[in-house]
């Protein structure tokens, strides 16, 4: 009658709270008024610890429902709080420590259970309507209560370990299992179940016994193995982040020759046996494949230290990767396909956006438009060399750069003459992108993972000297400003590639010989024996 009260009440708080104020004019029925509200306020309180949170009960002996809904048998939902709850089980007078969010326990709505329209009359006699939803199934983690079992009852002896399959590729490999101790799960199972419904976490006492390990059910294996192919597919939503449903390749087995083949061959601790496997026409590498999700290779280089001209040319370049042809965030290459950096960063002029910057020049250094984007071609050949993609069209700089920590990884790009490509050599589109701040750029390659990856070595086989000249200093060129001093090297770049972490192929990428870059040193002290020239 409780519940039946608290229903009442809580949806005839209006009606009641009217009433109080007539009982407060009347001096006489203060007190009576005061038990009222003191009996809406605790019916509130119960209604929103229990009643919300605990067994929706409904039986006929609550006269404002119809029918209908007496007819409905009701299972106890469960807290929102279960995660949390905890049993402390008492095995051979040990405490143990059973946490249901360990077990990923829950109280599935969707399984035997449903929603229905609770109608009832409230204190005026009005009809309401209240949705209420039941709760099925209580789930959990079967695997990891059989683990935590099988824990405990290693300290008193060797645990009992029931029959169990695992599958590799088309082979199904069914293990007998061993008898030994351990706790009765069925038993187990069935309290914590029931504790569940009655809200009730007190400790729950079990001992370790013997156990038999069960008989192999293969026809239960079958039916758990036993599959139909299904194809991956991906939805989008409003914002058109897309979500994916993995492919399931299909599994069966011949029953009754499986079964021959445990029953003939008892002693054995384990039967393997030939899975027919069917897969489905749409992989979820293939549904993937377009968003480029997986990182293949990534690349940052500094900028730091570059004049505003420099800086908006590598800038520029990068921006026109990111935004070549229809794109907006990236450049995308389906298989097959070519990369032309200079198709892509388009001819450096005033009119595109570039600035005069110093370039390398065989006499040296000198300022031309576009100055500096051989950074961001560098940049993205580095990324390419690292995700293993062919390489086509490369060159090697004058001077060794110094902007990638592996001497010889460099490739410098000129309108017209020395372009930078490569080609995507994957089964997958890939896409290129760059990013620029705080002076530094980064190429990402994304795409599909294969489990290629790749590292670059470098072995520097000759080494020249440079020369130091000293020129008088003026406006641009100060007392003590120091210009090139770079020695020359010939250098063979390796490439080790790795298939899943392991090393399948090693092979040169390149045998570039650079020029020594001499040292110009600004001064009008001169030191003894010195000259100034050139």
């Amino acid at each position: 009658m409780l519940i039946i009260m608290n229903a009442r009440y809580r949806y005839a708080k209006t009606d009641y709270r009217t009433k109080l104020g007539d009982l407060r004019n009347r001096g006489t029925r203060f007190y009576s008024g005061l038990a009222i509200l003191l009996l809406v306020l605790i019916g509130s309180v119960y209604y929103t610890l229990f009643v919300t949170l605990l067994p929706i009960e409904v039986n006929n002996s609550m006269p404002y429902m119809t029918p209908k809904t007496i007819a409905l048998s009701m299972q106890p939902a469960v807290s929102r709080n279960l995660a949390d709850r905890r049993f402390i089980l008492k095995v051979n007078d040990k405490e143990t420590e059973f946490r249901l969010g360990d077990f990923e326990f829950t109280a599935s709505p969707y399984e035997d259970g449903f929603s229905q329209d609770v109608t009832y009359k409230d204190a005026k006699g009005k009809e309401q309507t209240k949705t209420i939803t039941t709760v099925g199934t209580l789930c959990f983690n079967e695997t990891a209560v059989h683990d935590f079992i099988y824990r405990l009852a290693k300290e008193y002896g060797t645990p009992m370990i029931a029959p169990k399959y695992k599958i590799s590729g088309d082979k199904l490999t069914v293990y007998k299992g061993s008898d030994g101790v351990g706790i009765d799960y069925d038993n187990l199972i069935k309290t914590v179940s029931e504790r569940i419904k009655e809200d009730d976490y007190s400790p729950i006492a079990t001992k370790i016994v013997t156990l038999t390990t069960p008989e192999v059910d293969i026809d239960k294996i079958y039916s758990e193995v036993r599959c139909s192919p299904s194809n991956a597919y991906v939805t989008e939503d409003s914002a058109g982040k897309p979500s994916f449903t993995a492919d399931i390749i299909g599994k069966d087995f011949d029953l009754e020759a499986a079964r021959n083949t445990i029953q003939s061959q008892p002693d054995k601790s384990k039967w393997t046996i030939k899975l027919t496997l069917t897969y489905p026409e749409i992989s979820l590498k293939e549904v993937r494949a377009p968003y480029c999700l997986d990182v293949l290779s990534t690349c940052t280089t500094s900028y730091k230290g570059s004049s505003k001209e420099r800086t908006n040319n590598v800038e520029q370049a990068a921006s026109n990767v990111n935004t070549y042809g229809d794109f907006t965030d990236g450049f995308i290459m389906q298989p097959g396909e070519e990369f032309s950096f200079n198709k892509v960063v388009g001819e450096r002029t005033a009119k595109n956006g570039f600035m005069k910057a110093p370039v390398y020049l065989s006499s040296g250094s000198s300022e031309d438009y576009g100055g500096g984007i051989c950074q961001v071609s560098t940049t993205i050949y580095c990324a390419a060399l690292y995700a293993n993609l062919q390489i086509t069209e490369r060159h090697n700089h004058i001077y060794v750069i110094h902007y990638w920590p592996t001497e010889g990884c460099d490739a410098t790009v000129d309108w017209g003459h020395l372009d930078f490509r490569f080609k995507n050599n994957k089964d997958y589109p890939i896409k290129i992108k760059m990013t620029y701040e705080n002076k530094k750029l980064t190429a990402t390659i994304t795409g599909t993972e294969d489990g290629i990856k790749a590292k670059m070595t470098a072995d520097v086989e000759s080494v020249v000297p440079y020369q130091t000249y000293y020129k008088y200093p003026n406006a641009d060129n100060p007392e003590g400003k120091t210009i090139g001093g770079d020695k020359g090297k010939t250098i063979r770049v390796w490439k080790s590639v790795y298939q899943d972490g392991k090393l399948v192929e090693k092979k040169k990428v390149s045998y570039d010989a650079y020029q020594p870059l001499d040292k110009t040193v600004y001064t009008k002290n001169l030191p003894e024996g010195a000259h100034y020239g050139r």
